[in-house]
């Protein structure tokens, strides 16, 4: 099949007028003229990227009895564990996410532990676990926000601030393990995490947990940080960027949010200027929001940035970048899988943009 006449967003920034060919799952080729195959006309069509939220735990919630299957709790430590053994897919799938364009996400462990486990980049609609799987182990989740206090205050777990970054200092200086599959399973990931094979999500609302949060990670600059939940980014502007970190900005859409945090927009837009690496997420403080949210979001930084290749950037290239599945998804390009989705209109600058169809691995999932 080859898409023709459209506007092709690559997501990385590339912006043309042209031919999209899509065979057996994956996208073929990119340009003009393109034939030989079935064709499609979508002249005055817009095509995208599936746009990937960069970290929620949907899929994980076990929504008939809400048992908040990210969240461990046994242990403020737990990086051996797996989010991936906690997805359901009919769970993800039920959320319908693809019908606002989201045909990938970061499923991650919740906000409770300090090192809560690995998170999986996932596709939002599929068969199978199997199915849906883009990678796993795409990074560990840390959390130094005060969900940590609230939950193993009472259970001999950490109480304070100080005791949450003695205990990550202690993870990440351990060097000796034991012989059982949780120990060789914490050499791995820790070892992956120190040398920057595997980055770090690491949860910090407030400019004071970023802060803290870099100075336990300080000994070990290889180490790859993706911010999340980072409502105070602007704030420790300085200090992102002299680490190299990436930051994942949660649901901004709630007006709470912003007076809470005091969000300055135009700084993050000068930030994502000068080269820090955005993503976006509909999870917001306390749980995930709506699908929209993830739009509304980027409307916010539409504001201050004007340059809405930017903006999608942050839900495309960046976080398949930041994850490391660039080889699959992120960008339409030849060789990656043919999630995409066909707009009238613009919906990073016309809120009355419109999804007319989404497609994951070739296959037709969302038709207005």
């Amino acid at each position: 099949m080859i898409l023709k006449n459209a506007v092709i967003h690559v997501g990385d920034g590339d912006v043309f007028l042209g031919d999209m060919r899509v065979s057996a799952g994956k996208i073929v080729e990119l340009g003009k003229a393109l034939s030989g195959d079935e064709e499609r006309d979508l002249s005055g069509m817009e095509l995208f990227p599936g746009f990937i939220d960069s970290g929620n735990f949907l899929g994980a919630q076990d929504m008939a009895y809400f048992a908040k299957d990210y969240n461990e709790n046994s242990h403020p430590v737990t990086p051996y564990l797996d989010i991936w053994h906690s997805l359901d897919p009919d769970e993800i799938s039920l959320q319908e996410l693809y019908k606002a364009g989201i045909t990938s996400m970061v499923a991650s462990p919740g906000n409770e532990g300090v090192l809560g486990g690995t998170c999986a980049v996932v596709k939002t609609c599929g068969r199978n676990i199997n199915a849906l799987t883009v990678r796993r182990d795409a990074a560990l989740k840390v959390s130094f926000t005060s969900e940590v206090i609230r939950v193993f205050r009472d259970k001999g777990g950490p109480k304070t601030p100080m005791a949450m970054a003695v205990l990550l200092r202690e993870a990440l200086a351990r060097t000796e393990y034991g012989p059982d599959y949780r120990s060789q399973r914490t050499r791995e990931v820790m070892d992956a995490v120190r040398s920057g094979k595997m980055p770090v999500l690491a949860a910090c609302e407030t400019a004071a947990e970023m802060e803290r949060f870099f100075e336990v990670t300080a000994p070990y600059p290889d180490m790859k940080i993706i911010l999340t939940l980072s409502y105070e980014a602007d704030r420790v502007r300085e200090a992102i960027q002299e680490r190299g970190a990436a930051v994942v900005l949660g649901d901004t859409s709630r007006n709470s949010v912003q007076l809470a945090r005091r969000i300055d927009f135009a700084q993050l837009t000068e930030m994502a200027k000068s080269g820090t690496k955005f993503g976006l997420t509909l999870l917001g403080p306390d749980s995930p929001w709506g699908r929209e949210t993830l739009l509304w979001n980027a409307s916010k930084l539409m504001r201050t940035c004007q340059n809405s290749e930017t903006v999608l950037q942050m839900l495309t290239a960046n976080p398949a970048d930041l994850f490391g599945v660039s080889k699959r998804i992120g960008r339409l390009q030849a060789g990656l899988d043919a999630d995409y989705l066909v707009y009238r209109g613009n919906p990073m600058e016309k809120c009355g943009a419109q999804l007319l169809e989404t497609v994951i691995d070739g296959k037709t999932v969302y038709q207005a």
